[in-house]
Parts: C-alpha cells; sequence; structure tokens
C-alpha cells in the first residue's frame, strides 16, 4: 500500500507544510510535482515514462515526424492518454490513496482517482479556497471533487465556512491547522528592538502595509529594527519604499531563508509583524505557518483580524490583532511592544502555550494519518467524519 502526495510547485515558502507531511506521514509514500496534465516523479515528466502500452510507444518512433505527432502525441494529450500515464504511475507504485495538497490540484486528479477508484483526500491551503477569479473557472470540477473526496481539510474556521458555501459537505471537512516543528518551541527570545516580518513578499501578506506602519514607529523609537525575510513579486517594490522614505538604516531585507536560518532571528526580535489582508480578488490567507511558529517560539504577534489568524493570535493576550489596512493600529501595536519588554515576555509566554495546546504538530499530522487510513478502508466517497480525526 502505497500514499500518493499530489503537489504543484516545490517552491520552499509555498510548500514547507507539504514538506513535513511528506517527510512525517506514516508509510509507503511517492510524490507528484508539478501542475497537471505535466506531473512530474522527481525531474521526469510521467507521460513519457508510464504507460500501459508501453510497447506501442516505442514502436511509435519508428514512425515519421508527422505521423508520431498524429497516432502518439494527440493521443498523449487527450484525456485517455493522460490517464494512461497516471493509471501506469499508480499501479507500479501500489497507489491505494491520493493526498492532493491544494483543491486545485485534487480537482484536476478526480477523474483519473475515479476512474481508478483510489480514494481521495483533499487538503486545502489558502488561495485555493478563497482566490474567486481562480475558483470560477474551477467550481465545477470543485463540485464533482467534493462528490467523490473520502474526506477534505481545512485549515482555519474561515475556510471551512467558504468551503460549504462552494458545495462541500460539511460531514466531510475536517479543521486541521498545522503546528510548528518542535524545535521552535525551545526558543527563549532577547526581546531586542527587532520587530521581525517572515513571508512571501505578496499581495496577500501586503509587507508594503508593514513598512508604512513602522515608518510610523520610527518617530517614537527611532532606534528599532525591521527584519523581513522572503521572496516574491514585492520584493523590489518594497526595497524601493524603503529607499524613498529614508529608513536603509532601520529595515533589512535578508531574502529567501531555511528554517535553520529563522531561529536565530526569533532569538533576537522582541515581536512578529505581518500585515495580511484580503486583495481585491479575494485571496486569503489559511492559517499561517509563520505566525504558528513565531509564537511557539515565545514571540507576540502583531498582525491582522484576517482568515486563520483571528484563531492563531487571542487579541490582548498573545499579541494584538488590527483591521486589514489599518497601518496605524499596527504602528501603535508595535510601539507598545516596543516599549515594554516585560508585557512581550508575558504575552509571549502565552503565545508559546496557546500554540502548543492548539497548534500540534504531531496531531495535526496523526489526524491526516487517520483520515488516510479512513478512506483505505471505507472506499471512495464514503468518509463521513463529522468535522473529526
Amino acid at each position: 500500500m502505497t500514499l500518493c502526495i499530489l503537489q504543484g510547485s516545490d517552491d520552499f515558502w509555498s510548500s514547507s507544510f507539504v514538506r513535513a507531511h511528506i517527510q512525517f506521514l506514516k508509510g509507503q509514500k511517492v510524490v507528484l510535482q508539478g501542475y497537471y496534465p505535466d506531473l512530474q516523479e522527481g525531474s521526469r515528466s510521467i507521460r513519457y515514462f508510464y504507460s500501459r502500452r508501453p510497447l506501442l510507444k516505442k514502436v511509435g518512433k519508428l514512425l515519421p515526424h508527422w505521423m508520431y505527432h498524429r497516432k502518439v502525441t494527440l493521443w498523449e494529450e487527450s484525456f485517455e492518454g493522460r490517464h494512461d500515464a497516471i493509471a501506469d504511475f499508480m499501479r507500479q507504485h501500489q497507489v491505494d490513496v491520493i493526498l492532493a495538497e491544494f483543491g486545485i490540484h485534487g480537482c484536476t486528479i478526480t477523474p483519473h482517482a475515479k476512474k481508478l477508484g483510489i480514494p481521495l483526500v483533499v487538503h486545502f491551503h489558502g488561495h485555493d479556497a478563497h482566490r474567486d477569479p481562480l475558483l470560477v473557472d474551477f467550481l465545477n470540477r470543485y463540485r464533482e471533487m467534493f462528490d467523490y473526496a473520502s474526506s477534505i481539510i481545512s485549515v482555519s474556521h474561515f475556510m471551512t465556512e467558504k468551503l460549504v458555501r462552494m458545495g462541500a459537505d460539511p460531514k466531510k471537512i475536517v479543521f486541521n491547522p498545522y503546528g510548528p516543528r518542535d524545535t521552535f518551541f525551545a526558543n527563549q527570545s532577547a526581546y531586542n528592538d527587532v520587530l521581525l516580518a517572515i513571508g512571501r513578499f505578496t499581495d496577500i501578506k501586503a509587507p508594503h502595509l508593514t513598512i508604512l506602519a513602522f515608518q510610523m514607529v520610527l518617530a517614537e523609537c527611532p532606534n528599532a529594527t525591521l527584519v523581513m525575510g522572503g521572496h516574491g513579486e514585492l520584493l523590489e517594490a518594497c526595497q524601493t519604499l524603503v529607499l524613498a522614505l529614508g529608513m536603509a538604516h532601520n529595515v533589512q531585507f535578508l531574502g529567501a531563508l531555511r528554517h535553520e536560518q529563522v531561529m536565530p532571528l526569533f532569538a533576537g526580535a522582541c515581536c512578529f509583524v505581518q500585515h495580511s489582508v484580503q486583495p481585491t480578488y479575494g485571496d486569503a490567507e489559511g492559517t499561517p505557518v509563520a505566525i504558528l511558529e513565531a509564537g511557539a517560539a515565545g514571540l507576540p504577534v502583531v498582525s491582522t483580524r484576517h482568515a486563520g489568524i483571528r484563531d492563531a493570535v487571542l487579541d490582548g493576550e498573545t499579541g494584538f490583532l488590527v483591521e486589514e489596512r489599518d497601518i496605524a493600529g499596527m504602528a501603535q501595536a508595535m510601539v507598545r511592544l516596543l516599549k515594554d519588554k516585560a508585557l512581550c515576555r508575558s504575552m509571549g509566554e502565552k503565545a508559546r502555550e496557546h500554540i502548543r495546546t492548539n497548534y500540534n504538530i504531531k496531531r495535526h499530522l496523526s489526524c491526516i494519518d487517520g483520515l488516510i487510513e479512513a478512506a483505505r478502508s471505507e472506499g471512495p466517497g464514503a468518509g463521513k467524519v463529522d468535522g473529526r480525526c
């Protein structure tokens, strides 16, 4: 028995949670990467290396180019051709359950899983439930997936509500937020005059609004430093904004970071900051992993009342939450923590316990393991989990 984990790109920041699933879920696993129909095993496109009729494909290579294109290439690009490769991949690896990371990948594999009779578990993460222009084109396929899937994993109550509105059976939806790795709980911060922001430089995380809030902070705390780690399409714009505002000596851009590079940053910061917003096109976070890691590391969090953040941060207890785009409110919260390190420490310890109790990586993985075993025993589409692991 083998679990097939279907993921998209192998980008570090967009798939750190997927890496944990690949590494720590129980049993034999095989990974398919990429975007349908160009699914890949490692660096190999499965359409070229898997087929239930390999001899015919080899013979086809003897045909003239124009005839090979007509007889082989066009067939490979048809649903039946794609299914031929997927079916042989699943057969050779003895796949008996598919875990689709992100709803988009789940709905594209659903027709093939259904034809093969392989149970499907779908894990939603964020934009796959909230980016409205994208969902318009996928809604009918989502509904087919909702009907076939054994269970559907949501990482926030906000997300669960959206999935139900799109047609998912509430009895199939399991609320199962991520959890930070155990190493973060060992952090002891010095609570220096450092504000830490780690994440993708993209619309949904609005790093430019964090910078504008920090500009207000400097009026009262001129020695404060904002450290920003990550990459993305808004990075250059944010770097230019810092230069234009004359804050180059107070803002550090570290680029993409690995987990081993993050811990020393937590050890020096007094709080973690992230100004998540819902863009005009309707995207939203799930439950941001960096915020969970910060809380586990004993840092209070200053963020927004956005999606799963409202559950991960207890306003006034483990950090401060402001309305989306309220940069003045965010600045006030950051100043308050910069000026009161005892408050940083007490909120940070409450954050650590809140995350330890409610966002446990072992429980998160155990829940998925249980859903996979239930799919194996009950068969395709049979899951009625009633929100429980």
